[in-house]
């Protein structure tokens, strides 16, 4: 159970962007850059606070679960209200907030899944639940590093942040 639900990583919200600017374009990339790292910075801290309490009982499993989704789901929401520059914008949507959309549709599944299965005690359901979390990351990873992202980058890899 430990190794397999902070997984969900991949459900944290990220962020991203797109072309080169100069001058003042460069001014709105860098203010949209700030602002985007700090929503991802607050996540991946809720997240590792969410981590140091890791569920101990079966019965505590949904919640740790549920807590997750929801992180990335403020996040992703958060995300999705700031406006990128505008040259960036089809680039953002596509590489980044239209995958993390669907992979926060995979983590409301596992986590009503995750629910259903706690619901019925059945702890073999579970046990599969637990050791088989989504972990795909869809958001273009290697072109939010390219475009300056560091937080949001981090919180979209879910492979990354796989515990060992």
């Amino acid at each position: 159970m430990k190794r397999a639900l902070p997984v969900l990583l991949l459900l944290l919200a990220a962020c991203g962007g797109g072309s080169e600017e100069k001058g003042a374009d460069t001014s709105a990339k860098d203010a949209y850059l700030a602002e985007a790292e700090a929503i991802c910075a607050k996540g991946n801290s809720a997240l590792a606070e969410v981590r140091k309490k890791q569920p101990t009982a079966v019965d505590l499993v949904p919640a740790y679960v549920h807590s997750i989704v929801e992180i990335a789901r403020t996040n992703l929401t958060e995300l999705s209200a700031l406006a990128p520059p505008p040259d960036d914008a089809a680039d953002v949507e596509a590489k980044v907030l239209t995958p993390l959309r669907e992979q926060l549709a995979d983590g409301d599944k596992y986590d009503m899944d995750v629910a259903a299965a706690a619901k019925k005690k059945d702890t073999a359901a579970l046990f599969q639940l637990v050791t088989n979390p989504p972990l795909k990351t869809k958001a273009d990873v290697p072109w939010m590093k390219s475009y300056g992202f560091e937080q949001c980058a981090t919180s979209a890899d879910t492979g990354a942040n796989a515990p060992k």
